[in-house]
């Protein structure tokens, strides 16, 4: 029953892995001017790898209406692509449920850990860092302009709600994924676990020809016909076989 969970909410996470990969070709805000006449008169959409587009006839009016591109680093964007990637990788290949050492799975778990950093900055920061000092606002709004006959609408796009769609999803499994891996680690490292590795490491292969002739050359010195100091360099030799 458990495996049936867990199996459904790989395929879940598989799910909003696409849905972010996708989201990164698809417009993320746009902005809009119409007339009351309900003409579009400027229109620029925004998508973090090609900045501000339009769709609009190049006017003096549409371009002198371009918003301030946002810089967002180029960087960003490439990691994000290949976390995508690599944590689709892990999910399919790399089952924590199968395994009986989880010490080599910590880096997934940090790649998983980095791509949610991602989408929580793309989800929190974008519009916080990039869009708002800029007068663009969120989700959606519309300002009827009197003075200039003008309607403004602001709105994000397809691609930063398939952003938010999915947070809730990646959030899970990567804390499911986490915690799964620090937990075992947590029982591993138990006293009674790391006395029984102790004693098995130390454990060695039991001679009972060498025991034997070890106690033989003991009875044969405590006579006293040696000195302690010969005693123990014959036994030293003895032991290590010379």
């Amino acid at each position: 029953m458990r495996m049936n969970i867990v199996n459904k909410f790989k395929v879940i996470y598989l799910i909003s892995l696409g849905l972010l990969f996708i989201s990164i070709f698809l417009e993320w805000y746009s902005f809009q001017i119409y007339n009351l006449d309900q003409e579009l008169i400027a229109s620029w959409h925004h998508n973090i790898w090609t900045e501000w587009r339009t769709f609009s006839d190049s006017t003096p009016f549409n371009d002198g209406h371009r918003p301030e591109d946002l810089a967002i680093p180029l960087a960003i964007n490439i990691v994000f692509v290949v976390a995508i990637i690599l944590s689709g990788y892990i999910v399919l290949f790399r089952d924590i449920e199968q395994t009986d050492s989880l010490d080599k799975f910590k880096p997934y778990g940090y790649i998983l850990g980095c791509l949610l950093c991602l989408n929580i900055f793309f989800v929190v920061l974008y519009p916080v860092v990039y869009l708002f000092p800029n007068g663009l606002y969120s989700l959606y709004l519309q300002i009827n302009d009197y003075d200039t006959n003008s309607i403004f609408l602001y709105s994000f796009g397809p691609g930063y709600i398939l952003q938010l769609i999915v947070f809730p999803f990646i959030f899970s499994y990567t804390v499911f994924y986490i915690r799964t891996i620090t937990t075992f680690q947590q029982r591993e490292k138990t006293p009674e676990k790391i006395i029984s590795q102790l004693i098995e490491k130390s454990q060695e292969p039991l001679d009972l020809d060498k025991l034997l002739a070890q106690e033989e050359l003991k009875s044969k010195f405590t006579n006293g016909k040696h000195h302690d100091g010969e005693l123990e360099d014959i036994m030293t030799k003895f032991i290590d076989g010379d």
